[in-house]
């Protein structure tokens, strides 16, 4: 009896090729749109020149919407959110984000920590103004010097 049974070949899921279910519908097209990162842009909160920061978010890497507000906050910078990230709003109309379904894909957000949101900053538009408002110049950077390349009369 013992003989019989060591000669009988072991049937183990992973070596016959099959796929566990869990694999297979992270792998199936239907779900391809769970899989794709959303691409955002996060501001901080009161920051004109902020140019802001480009982050990918999965279902997958974010389990819960702590797990990316701690990750915000080890990649923006720390000096106008001592306390870190603590809110996300939407730069237009200020409403608050409570959960990661609520992040559309290409879109911007503001990052706060326990302050408001502060409406009368336009983020994503940091455009540094001109010195005088009777002209515009345009500055051409190359390699380090840079050259005033245009000069024209605003009226």
């Amino acid at each position: 009896m013992t003989e019989a049974m060591s000669r009988r070949p072991v049937n183990v899921g992973f070596m016959k090729g099959t796929v566990s279910t869990t694999q297979k519908d992270l792998t199936d097209d239907r779900y391809r749109d769970l899989r794709r990162p959303r691409k955002l842009r996060f501001f901080i909160n009161g920051d004109r020149f902020f140019k802001g920061k480009k982050l990918y978010v999965t279902p997958h890497r974010y389990h819960h919407f702590n797990d990316l507000l701690t990750d915000l906050t080890g990649k923006l910078p720390p000096v106008n959110l001592p306390f870190g990230v603590r809110q996300i709003y939407t730069p237009y109309t200020g409403h608050r984000i409570t959960d990661i379904e609520q992040l559309s894909d290409g879109e911007q957000y503001v990052c706060a920590g326990f302050e408001g949101f502060k409406s009368n900053i336009k983020y994503g538009t940091a455009a540094l103004e001109p010195w005088s408002t009777d002209y515009f110049c345009t500055v051409i950077e190359n390699f380090g010097k840079c050259h005033i390349h245009k000069i024209t009369l605003l009226l």
